[in-house]
């Protein structure tokens, strides 16, 4: 004698939403779609992360620009190999993070894969990582190169100048660390 009202309830109360007519009863249309982010239909752990690795990607876009404007701002930055190095760095740097932000952020407005995302994670992680050592080494590089310049009373606009650009570029390895911290999470938790 329970199961009766235990039916009229539940012709009387109202269907989930999502059911309709065309797709059938307890079929919803999202069910049929593919997530965003991933090609084979199946989302990848960390892909919330994009976003922060898109910002410090950004920021370190941001600083290794300014590392090289400042750097070519110094007059005869060639003659000495530590500064030539800087410079270089910068370059790449900026090259590097240049493309990521604007793949990165294709992706993230559209929420369709430039690249196959096992592979993006692969040059991310490795990308990340290397550019991350070498704005570091370069940044140790200049630092020792502007203080044998302070020793040897090289000109005072010339020496600001280098103290700056140093120093946008150890900026870029405090941008680059997260987003490598960031891509290797991503690699470790998708193998």
């Amino acid at each position: 004698m329970q199961q009766q009202p235990e039916k009229e309830a539940a012709r009387t109360l109202p269907r989930p939403p999502g059911n309709d007519i065309e797709g059938g009863v307890g079929v919803m249309p999202e069910a049929n779609t593919m997530p965003a982010g991933s090609s084979d239909g199946k989302k990848l752990k960390g892909d919330r992360l994009k976003l922060w690795a898109f910002i410090f990607r950004s920021c370190a876009m941001v600083v290794s620009l300014l590392s090289f404007i400042l750097m070519v701002a110094v007059t005869d930055f060639y003659l000495y190999s530590g500064l030539s190095y800087v410079l270089g760095i910068a370059i790449v740097v900026m090259v590097y993070t240049t493309v990521q932000v604007g793949i990165k952020g294709h992706e993230l407005r559209t929420k369709k894969d430039v690249i196959s995302p096992k592979i993006a994670i692969w040059i991310d992680f490795c990308g990340d990582q290397f550019l991350a050592y070498m704005v570091f080494s370069s940044g140790s590089a200049g630092a020792t190169m502007s203080i044998e310049l302070s020793n040897d009373f090289y000109t005072n606009t010339g020496l600001q100048l280098v103290a700056a650009s140093v120093s946008m570029s150890v900026l870029a390895f405090i941008f680059l660390a997260p987003a490598a911290l960031l891509s290797s999470y991503r690699l470790f938790a998708n193998l």
